[in-house]
């Protein structure tokens, strides 16, 4: 297949990006930069200039291409904030492009649309019949997903990732930010509590993305979440690769507040736990790469904290509040 491909050089981008290529597809790929466009040249992917919002290269491309594949929504938690429109209008773009053709196209949404859910009920697994419970920045997110889960005419498919690991890490996710604290203050923070997240292998989520393009009766929503660990373990695990023995600081929610920001203390919080039963049932995924503990104790020694689980590349705007 040809395909427009939009958030091709991120992390996640860049593995399915790999994993299609190996398949026979085609790429095109949306680049916002020199930086990006040369990137896409040396993944075998051709370089389409432009940005999460240009309403006109997205539908030119859209039209053009036999599928489109989504994986940029324009930021995480609060920096989803600063690109509302634009990721509306991306949206709304393909859409229109691809209207009456039932073509792919592929949304990349995530649990964190479910963040609520676990509050009242810390045991609770989502399933993609719960109805989605998201936080004030990810509404868009919501009306999108609603939006392409009532389309008729294009093959509309949402693939919601579960915390991500695998390959070295990204940024993205509680496992990134509890390197950052490493590389902030030397040690890890942990409250103490038993809350847990679902994680998926970024291999494993690549696989997903093609076997939902292959099967052309795939449509709706599907969970991407295999592992579920509790956020203690996830900091011993940090800890031990980081070369800290396993060792964490146990502090109070305001105190983790104070030293590693909102989104840190939201990590020894929330429970998301995901059940990937509807993908494995009704698309035949069968995730097999290592949990992630095997993982993180995998990693090469001694770390290289510069390149593992690296630091966001960009921050909110400045007039949001921090989260």
């Amino acid at each position: 297949m040809k395909l427009f491909v939009m958030g091709g050089t991120g992390y996640i981008g860049s593995v399915v990006c790999e994993r299609l290529l190996a398949e026979g597809h085609q790429l095109r790929g949306l680049a916002r930069s020199d930086e990006a466009a040369a990137q896409l040249v040396e993944d075998g992917i051709e370089p389409v200039r432009g940005a999460l919002g240009d309403v006109d290269i997205i539908q030119k491309e859209s039209r053009a291409a036999d599928g489109v594949v989504q994986i940029t929504t324009g930021g995480f938690l609060v920096q989803a904030l600063d690109t509302v429109h634009e990721a509306v209008a991306t949206t709304d773009a393909v859409l229109e492009a691809l209207a009456g053709t039932d073509k792919p196209y592929i949304w990349t949404g995530g649990t964190g649309g479910w963040l609520d859910t676990g509050c009242a009920f810390p045991e609770r697994v989502v399933t993609e019949a719960d109805p989605m419970t998201v936080p004030h920045f990810y509404i868009h997110f919501l009306q999108i997903a609603q939006k392409l889960l009532a389309v008729q005419d294009v093959r509309a498919i949402i693939i919601a990732a579960g915390q991500l690991y695998g390959r070295g890490g990204g940024y993205i996710g509680p496992v990134g930010r509890s390197f950052n604290d490493v590389r902030k203050h030397g040690v890890v923070h942990a409250c103490n509590t038993d809350n847990a997240f679902t994680f998926v292998h970024v291999d494993d989520l690549a696989d997903l993305y093609a076997i939902a393009l292959n099967n052309p009766s795939t449509r709706g929503q599907y969970i991407a979440a295999t592992d579920t660990v509790h956020m203690m373990d996830v900091a011993r695990g940090v800890s031990k690769a980081a070369g800290l023995g396993g060792e964490i600081v146990v502090v109070d929610h305001m105190t983790m507040r104070q030293l590693n920001g909102r989104a840190n203390e939201g990590d020894f919080f929330y429970n998301l736990r995901a059940s990937c039963a509807k993908a494995r049932e009704e698309l035949g995924w069968q995730p097999h790469r290592p949990g992630l503990l095997e993982e993180l104790a995998s990693l090469p020694q001694p770390l290289d904290l510069k390149s593992v689980y690296p630091e966001p590349k960009r921050q909110p705007a400045a007039s949001l509040v921090k989260f």
